[in-house]
């Protein structure tokens, strides 16, 4: 989905009192120990069940690593996937269903009061954001990687939320 399309749907969710300045898809940071755990218990349990077909003990560990990280999102309140879309004044954290649609505000962010971090993870960054006076802070994961649909408007927000204010 290309840019004007995520900041469309934004701006369905959030009106257009503010121009969107840019928009993107991003993941819930993963929680390694919990992927750990689930994978150990599902090797424990294809071994039981006798899984020895690489394709369905790999199928099983794809499975498994997408349910841990549903649960995680869940259990914050949260989606598996993120639309984040940027004004001058909020840095808006939107839901991303299952079937690719934008319907509600999850956080908001004031970008005053925010500290934002991006690093390097490979081809993907992570953003971490946090409010200290509101009590507010997530960790999301995008995209850099010149062959992700998604990574042009990742890196648009990274863009805006790095430059100076």
């Amino acid at each position: 989905m290309n840019e004007k399309a995520l900041i469309d749907e934004a701006l369905k969710v959030i009106g257009d009192k503010e121009e969107i300045l840019a928009a993107g898809i991003f993941g819930l940071q993963d929680d390694y120990a919990k992927i750990a755990v689930a994978g150990v218990a599902t090797g424990a349990g294809a071994a039981a069940l006798d899984v020895s077909d690489p394709l369905a003990q790999g199928a099983v560990a794809g499975a498994t690593i997408h349910e841990t990280r549903r649960l995680n999102a869940e259990g914050k309140g949260l989606t598996t996937r993120m639309l984040v879309a940027i004004t001058a004044s909020a840095i808006h954290v939107l839901d991303r269903t299952e079937l690719g649609t934008t319907t509600r505000e999850l956080m908001r962010f004031d970008r005053a009061t925010t500290a934002v971090q991006v690093t390097k993870f490979g081809l993907s960054r992570h953003l971490n954001l946090a409010n200290e006076s509101a009590g507010m802070s997530i960790g999301l994961t995008g995209s850099a990687a010149f062959f992700s649909p998604e990574a042009g408007g990742d890196k648009l927000v990274l863009h805006v939320l790095s430059a100076p204010s």
